[in-house]
């Protein structure tokens, strides 16, 4: 891997991005106390977002009267070609859209960089050498001159705006009434090399389907290919027939009472402040910095 400095030069081929915590470095005192701060990501996926998500809320919070900006899909483009991330999205850079639209700890989204000035990016972190299993955002958190004890609510953080709770709630009134539901992530698609043997699927499809048979709910799922091979004796509906934003089914997923499935940005990562998740992951036993905070993973 190839650690980029504040101005995304390539410094080092390193095999851990960041600082350890033996022997840490953090973000100068100067740049902080110009309280204008922009937050940047080197990859672009919804997921490689959406958990660093709460950091807006929290540099508000350690931060009094700062300021926090985010790369505009244009900005983005100026530094990082779409395609490592078109498997999975058609226009990659929307993502940082996607996520932050709404949220009222964003003041704006910035078009150029200024010239010169130094962007602290998700390859400035402090990783403990010991404990694999902390999540990015508290890596970066503590970079930033974070305690232990202000980083604690890190969990992935979305703001929905009226009508689109509206709408939510007027599809979940039609489906379910006033019954609990669940959704099911069961998108396997996108899977790395590494992850998509055909036994570890089986192996995989074989803890959701146990866990999906701990509750007796209707669901909600989604699939990459749109089918659906897991056994329920209730209600299953395919979100994708519904016709609505990804925010709005989002919103819907927030107010189910769980989810399981697949690791995934979209499918489960996001989700974990506000219901229960039940997760299968990318890599068995390899959680490393995606490791969401209160999720249950099965394995």
């Amino acid at each position: 891997m190839i650690q980029f400095n504040e101005y995304f030069q390539g410094t080092d081929d390193v095999n851990k991005l960041g600082f350890s915590s033996s022997n840490p470095k953090y973000i100068p005192k100067e740049y902080l106390e110009q309280k204008q701060f922009i937050i940047f990501r080197t990859c672009h996926s919804y997921g490689d977002w959406v958990i660093i998500s709460a950091m807006p809320k929290l540099l508000k919070q350690k931060y009094p009267d700062c300021t926090v900006a985010i790369p505009s899909p244009k900005c983005i483009g100026k530094y990082y070609s779409p395609t490592n991330w078109q498997n999975k999205h058609v226009d990659p850079f929307n993502n940082v859209i996607e996520i932050f639209k709404s949220n009222p700890y964003v003041d704006g989204m910035i078009d150029e960089i200024p010239y010169g000035l130094p962007i602290y990016h998700d390859h400035f972190r402090i990783y403990d050498e010991s404990n694999p299993h902390i999540p990015l955002i508290k890596q970066m958190l503590k970079f930033w001159r974070f305690e232990d004890h202000e980083i604690e609510d890190c969990q992935p953080d979305l703001y929905w705006e009226n009508e689109e709770k509206d709408i939510g709630d007027k599809i979940i009134e039609n489906i379910f009434e006033d019954n609990e539901f669940g959704f099911l992530y069961i998108d396997n698609s996108s899977l790395p090399p590494s992850c998509n043997s055909p036994e570890l699927i089986r192996e995989k499809e074989k803890l959701i389907q146990k866990e999906i048979s701990n509750h007796n709910l209707s669901w909600l799922y989604y699939s990459g290919d749109d089918t659906f091979t897991y056994k329920t004796n209730n209600k299953v509906i395919n979100v994708k027939n519904l016709n609505i934003s990804l925010r709005i089914q989002n919103y819907i997923k927030s107010k189910s009472k769980l989810i399981i499935g697949h690791q995934g940005g979209y499918g489960t990562d996001c989700m974990s402040r506000y219901t229960q998740c039940y997760v299968v992951p990318l890599h068995p036993n390899k959680l490393n910095e995606h490791i969401q905070i209160g999720t249950n993973y099965l394995l």
